[in-house]
């Protein structure tokens, strides 16, 4: 069974391809994404638009094998479907291409390199028959502002239904939000008197439900797509998040939290992260799908919510596409006592930018007991180099750069917190990573480095690191960089 939505009314479809789901003719929905990886410090006003470009994406239920067939205004020379893990191969008649996608996932269509992509979401199919909800939202346009949940609420928004704001909670208890729509950010707009995200270096953020409301006013802290704020037991699955005008989707202070097939798309202005978890404990995340503008997939310690640790975090079966800074990433904000017990799992890193597996320590925790399992890392010739831009006039240039392959680091840059407290990192393992490359390339570097003897990296095992199939067995094959501060780093 297939079940695809009634395409919007007054949604901007995307032009750059036709598409087919067994033989059935799919309006693709349009994005703005990131063209190039050139990013900078808040300047004031938002991304300029030359920056970016546009890319389509299908999101339907599928319970089967799907047939697709994209047709493209001219002829392709070559057609790849990410992840490469899935298997997935594409036959070339002209300007028509077919392949058959095996089932529930996320996936990506490139033709000559990964401009203008068509990404295509293959959900599960949902019965929502006795499904009691608080808010319901059908197909079509809706136009919400932000709305706050409280204990108990459930939020379903069907297939084919848009819904322009932002959903957030409190001290909130047992919240839900479901369905295969579409939650759009586009409406609200960043300035020099809004705030990124909540943030105090000087005391905790407020316990109270009342506290923290007062604070996210006067400092107008920007409400991204979602946003929950100590809060328990909350679960959000299915939804895209498109086009967020700060970090897609926040967890701060919270316990006991799920986002499962959630898929972010449509991130191109500054500061455009995915799911950032900041001083949680007992999260899942898994079956996502994160294209973001910054750090993709990430976990910090923020000052403000720095009385609790990062804990008993799971990120598992995830594609991401790193369009700036680092896919999977612990950091850089790292205040908090500790972050420990943390998989990173059979993931499918897609495209990369800085760094595509990291540990950024800034601050002052001890950071032990992570791992990075079963993790495939896709590197193409099409790479475009990372770029800080420093002047209004200056124009991007890339030197087709490839991504840092693992980073486990210290720093000594004064970031994030006003203590100039350091902490350490000890006993992480990389566990069967696999690097698969266009041919020819280099094996891509890894770092490994610390700050001095009491802040430094130690007992970092790497248990199995292979490069297009072939397994390495020394730090030179492996291009390990290694500092002077970094301890019992083993390759093996």
């Amino acid at each position: 069974m297939i079940r695809i939505p009634v395409f919007p009314v007054g949604q901007q479809e995307y032009e750059g391809c036709s598409v087919s789901v067994n033989q059935r003719k799919v309006k693709p929905y349009c994005a703005r994404v990131s063209a190039m990886p050139f990013n900078r410090a808040w300047p004031g006003h938002q991304r300029p638009l030359e920056q970016t470009e546009t890319a389509g994406f299908l999101s339907f239920e599928a319970d089967e094998q799907v047939e697709v067939s994209v047709s493209f205004p001219v002829a392709p020379s070559h057609v790849i479907v990410r992840p490469l893990s899935r298997g997935v191969s594409a036959q070339i008649e002209g300007e028509n291409v077919t392949f058959t996608l095996p089932g529930c996932g996320q996936y990506t269509v490139e033709a000559d390199g990964h401009h203008h992509a068509l990404h295509i979401f293959v959900n599960p199919i949902r019965e929502t028959d006795g499904l009691r909800t608080t808010y319901r939202f059908a197909g079509g346009e809706h136009h919400i502002g932000s709305i706050e949940l409280t204990d108990n609420d459930t939020v379903y928004i069907d297939s084919g239904a848009v819904v322009y704001g932002s959903f957030y909670a409190i001290c909130a208890e047992n919240i839900r939000i479901l369905g295969h729509g579409i939650i759009d950010g586009s409406r609200e707009e960043r300035g020099d008197d809004t705030s990124l995200l909540a943030c105090d270096y000087e005391k905790p953020i407020p316990r109270d439900s009342q506290g923290i409301r007062a604070f996210m006013h006067a400092h107008r802290v920007l409400r991204g797509n979602l946003r929950f704020y100590r809060c328990k037991n909350v679960h959000v699955e299915g939804v895209v998040c498109r086009d967020s005008a700060s970090f897609s989707i926040i967890a701060a202070g919270c316990e006991n939290v799920t986002f499962d097939n959630v898929k972010c798309i449509g991130m191109w202005r500054y500061n455009s992260d995915g799911i950032d978890l900041f001083n949680c404990s007992n999260v899942s995340v898994k079956n996502c799908f994160l294209r973001n503008f910054d750090d993709c997939m990430v976990i910090k310690g923020i000052c403000g919510w720095d009385d609790a640790c990062n804990r008993n975090i799971t990120v598992e079966r995830c594609v991401l596409w790193c369009d700036w800074g680092r896919a999977l990433e612990i950091g850089a904000e790292t205040n908090a006592p500790a972050f420990y017990h943390i998989l990173f799992s059979d993931c499918d890193v897609i495209h990369g930018s800085t760094i595509q597996l990291d540990i950024q320590h800034h601050n002052r925790a001890e950071i032990h007991h992570v791992t990075f399992e079963n993790i495939r890392v896709e590197y193409t010739q099409y790479q475009q180099s990372d770029l800080h831009q420093q002047t209004e006039e200056q124009e991007y240039r890339s030197t087709g750069q490839q991504p840092v392959l693992l980073n486990v680091a210290l720093y000594d840059m004064g970031l994030f917190a006003k203590d100039g407290l350091h902490g350490c990192v000890h006993d992480v393992v990389f566990k069967n990573i696999y690097v698969l490359t266009d041919a020819p390339m280099p094996m891509p570097c890894s770092i490994f480095r610390g700050l001095d003897e009491a802040h430094g990296v130690r007992n970092i095992r790497i248990e199995g690191l292979y490069f297009n199939g072939e397994r390495l067995e020394s730090h030179e094959a492996a291009n390990f960089v290694i500092g002077e501060f970094a301890q019992n780093v083993q390759l093996i």
